[in-house]
């Protein structure tokens, strides 16, 4: 029996890296949930959140170039994963969904709400929330396929649905194509007057602070990382950047924003230079009060995404367009900032004495304190 596309569509997803997928089977992907069967390490999940969830954080926490996917039926199986598809695309990760579709005869396009077994538009429903989303009523080619799947982690990265029609996946396997796919990210190296006004406001400052976010990547961002921690720079992370620096960092200045540690929004609140670093300062980073935001200080945002740096809030002293680790480096290259003595025993000293919790949130002498229990469990 020749290999059928479903086989094909699969060989180009492992050949890009892929090589785990959560899944929740139904009929309209029997087919590509075959094929991935004997590619992949399928994992089924009993929800297709689940699915996307998993993929997502496999996706961001994996050191070793591996990817993973999600796999989902069509009608219920897509409006299942929905929520993981928002989350990925409002935290800007790496997630590529393939969901199943009915037969391309019975599509109704429209006409009509349902034809086909299970139909649903789903290219309809997550197109506003995904970077890039297809409905395969056709073959697609593997430079198509391969192009989505680089779409999903480059730039900005978010996630790609790829919706296949059942008998598309059943049909005879395209003639190979061994066309080279370019996955170079498209950005641009920041300016030489970025980085030299970054240099000068960084030296100037008597207390700066890095602000490291999601976007900043973990990979191939460690050294630059350990580099600042030798160079005694403080250092604090977002929601999404917080696993960057580890927090027995002793001049690591926590997690600033609506949910952080009150220490930590006192010192980025009392610093006069933020180098911020792949994060997009948003509401919850800044607060509603965003005018406040380092009230007697500078920031210099570093984004991918030019919008984040042009949305009008927080009040920045100037936006760079580009990669945060990219930046960074060149910041670096040649040129070290000296640490600050008294802002490094600020900073450390705050933190002795707000680390733990208000005497006004700790429980009655008859309940047991949560925030010591958590802390007496860690020594375990």
């Amino acid at each position: 029996m020749s290999a059928k596309y479903s086989d094909q569509f699969m060989d180009w997803l492992k050949s890009d890296g892929y090589t785990t997928c959560f899944f929740v089977g139904g009929g309209n992907v029997m087919h590509l949930l075959e094929s991935a069967s004997r590619r992949f390490n399928c994992i089924p999940v009993v929800h297709e959140v689940a699915a996307g969830i998993a993929a997502e954080y496999f996706n961001e926490n994996n050191r070793f170039g591996e990817r993973a996917f999600a796999l989902v039926t069509a009608g219920p199986g897509l409006t299942n994963i929905v929520t993981a598809i928002g989350g990925a695309f409002l935290e800007s990760r790496e997630l590529l969904v393939v969901g199943g579709q009915a037969k391309v005869s019975d599509l109704a396009h429209g006409r009509v709400p349902q034809i086909g077994h299970q139909e649903i538009d789903g290219i309809g429903i997550v197109k506003n929330i995904t970077v890039s989303a297809i409905q395969a009523d056709r073959r697609l080619t593997r430079e198509e396929v391969l192009n989505l799947t680089a779409r999903s982690r480059r730039a900005r990265k978010g996630p790609v649905f790829i919706e296949m029609c059942i008998d598309v996946s059943a049909m005879p396997k395209l003639e190979d194509s061994s066309v080279d796919i370019s996955q170079v990210l498209d950005t641009s190296n920041p300016s030489i007057t970025d980085i030299q006004l970054i240099q000068k406001l960084w030296s100037e400052a008597e207390r700066p602070l890095v602000l490291i976010g999601g976007g900043f990547d973990r990979n191939s961002g460690k050294e630059l990382l350990e580099k600042l921690k030798n160079l005694k720079t403080v250092l604090a992370t977002t929601w999404n950047g917080f696993d960057r620096v580890e927090s027995d960092y002793i001049y690591y200045a926590g997690r600033p924003n609506t949910y952080g540690m009150r220490w930590s929004n006192i010192a980025i609140q009392s610093s006069d230079f933020v180098l911020a670093l792949g994060t997009r300062l948003g509401i919850q980073q800044v607060g509603f009060a965003w005018d406040d935001f380092v009230p007697s200080g500078k920031i210099i945002q570093v984004d991918i995404d030019k919008e984040e740096l042009n949305k009008g809030f927080p009040k920045i002293h100037k936006g760079i367009a580009g990669d945060a680790v990219t930046t960074l480096s060149s910041v670096l290259k040649d040129w070290s900032p000296s640490p600050k003595s008294e802002w490094l025993n600020f900073v450390v000293e705050i933190r002795k004495q707000f680390d733990f919790p208000d005497p006004s949130n700790i429980a009655k002498d008859e309940f047991v304190e949560l925030h010591k229990f958590i802390f007496e469990l860690g020594d375990y």
